[in-house]
């Protein structure tokens, strides 16, 4: 501690009794300001405001001290009842520089410019380098985390060691409590700025999904997604290939959130790429690659990928892909490991797509065969996701899907279908956590259409 100052006096009861009705008032207020949620800078005006009540001092700052890059941050600063505007970190210097060293209080009383200037300490633009100046470090473990001072600018000698003693107890009161709420700050601006990473990746993601639907004639076709997390491992897809066909996707990448998101992308692009690599390339073979050469060219070429390129990562998906022809209404199907799509009529359940082949990724050189099934008129084709069938109402009881197919029967529009089935499930699981993404894609003949 550096002393410029006469020796302190002895203490009354009084004052003790007055220091220690400061510091609980004090205390007090930082616990009501942390528990009532104010934001940080909320806290550090109120506790320096208090500290302004208790001290006879023009300046008072707290200041918040960084030991990776050995920066302070003016947290609150005031002189002469303006608010000191000191934006940003700063390098340390001076009296604080001493203060962190030693973690012991500082009193400077008199040439207080004179130290000051020796020691390299910068006055604020703006404000008048003070004839008094008191800091105390504030302490968590033993890491400085921060600098209480007061300062006098008008006269020397304005600070003794009653004030260092009442600044000292009132620091080390309120350590902790400014520190977690430092911290929290932190985690909040950590929060908020991965909540912007994850809203950008939903964005991307978005991108993946189609814009639009292809409405052939004759045709409806409709799907939604609702995702568990803030990204979805899910997806589906609905393109237009020659001579009135379609590409049918419905997938699942096994796991949930960012991991599972990024190997959708790469699934999806895989997929589409390779179905259509003849159209993309202006290849004029369309004709001769078969629709089922089609389908086991792209889940073969897409399985070998995963399986030898990202191997290590155990990541795999379960794929339906078909491919409608909107003239005869046969649907050209491989389903690996996917959860069986249903076609359904005005009776109920007319066929149930089994699986031909493996979930997607699992390991190399693995086969996959193709099937078919007529969609006649008035036929739904229904797929969905297991996240719908893993869906759980509060007494633990998973759904039951066969609850859906008597709303096939009517006639509303299939995206109208599809709401009042999501509706349903949400209503089915109110109160209990939604576990995994929901994806679900119908297809309906409406009427035959030339060539069919």
């Amino acid at each position: 501690m550096t002393y410029q100052t006469s020796l302190p006096k002895k203490r009354t009861l009084s004052q003790v009794l007055a220091e220690r009705d400061a510091e609980l008032a004090l205390i007090n207020s930082v616990q009501q300001a942390l528990a009532s949620r104010l934001d940080v800078q909320s806290i550090y005006n109120l506790v320096g405001d208090k500290i302004r009540d208790i001290f006879d001092s023009q300046v008072v700052m707290i200041s918040t001290y960084d030991p990776q890059d050995e920066t302070i941050e003016h947290r609150y600063a005031i002189e002469r009842g303006e608010h000191i505007i000191a934006p940003g970190r700063h390098p340390i210097r001076g009296f604080r520089t001493q203060i962190v060293q030693t973690k012991q209080p500082v009193l400077v009383n008199h040439n207080v410019p004179e130290l000051a200037a020796c020691l390299g300490q910068p006055t604020i633009p703006g404000t008048v380098t003070p004839k008094s100046w008191l800091g105390v470090p504030m302490i968590v473990g033993d890491q400085v985390t921060g600098i209480l001072s007061l300062q006098h600018v008008d006269r020397e000698n304005a600070f003794d060691e009653s004030h260092v003693r009442l600044l000292q107890t009132l620091a080390a009161s309120m350590s902790v409590a400014l520190e977690n709420a430092r911290l929290w700050e932190q985690e909040e601006l950590y929060r908020k700025a991965l909540e912007r990473e994850f809203e950008i990746g939903r964005e991307i993601q978005a991108s993946f999904l189609p814009d639009f639907l292809p409405q052939p004639e004759g045709w409806e076709i409709a799907a939604m997604l609702k995702s568990a997390r803030e990204v979805s491992g899910d997806f589906y897809d609905a393109f237009e290939l020659t001579e009135g066909k379609i590409g049918l996707v419905i997938a699942d990448v096994c796991d949930k959130g960012l991991g599972a998101a990024l190997f959708m992308t790469l699934f999806r692009s895989l997929i589409r790429a390779v179905s259509k690599i003849d159209f993309f390339t202006n290849a004029d073979y369309a004709g001769v690659v078969s629709l089922e050469k089609r389908l086991i060219n792209a889940l073969s070429l897409t399985n070998n990928y995963i399986a030898e390129t990202h191997g290590k990562t155990s990541m795999f998906c379960t794929i339906f892909f078909g491919i409608l022809d909107t003239y005869t209404g046969i649907l050209t199907y491989i389903n690996g490991g996917h959860l069986p799509p249903k076609v359904i009529n005005q009776h109920g359940v007319k066929e149930i797509l089994s699986v031909t082949g493996p979930a997607v990724g699992t390991m190399p050189g693995v086969e996959f065969t193709t099937r078919e099934v007529l969609i006649e008129v008035e036929d739904t084709f229904f797929a969905h996701t297991d996240g719908l069938t893993d869906t759980v109402n509060p007494a633990g009881e998973y759904f039951n899907e066969q609850k859906l197919i008597p709303l096939f029967a009517g006639d509303q529009p299939l995206s109208a279908l599809l709401v009042q089935i999501q509706d349903q499930i949400k209503d089915y699981s109110t109160g209990a956590k939604q576990n995994d993404d929901i994806t679900m894609l119908a297809v309906r003949r409406i009427k035959k259409t030339i060539g069919g």
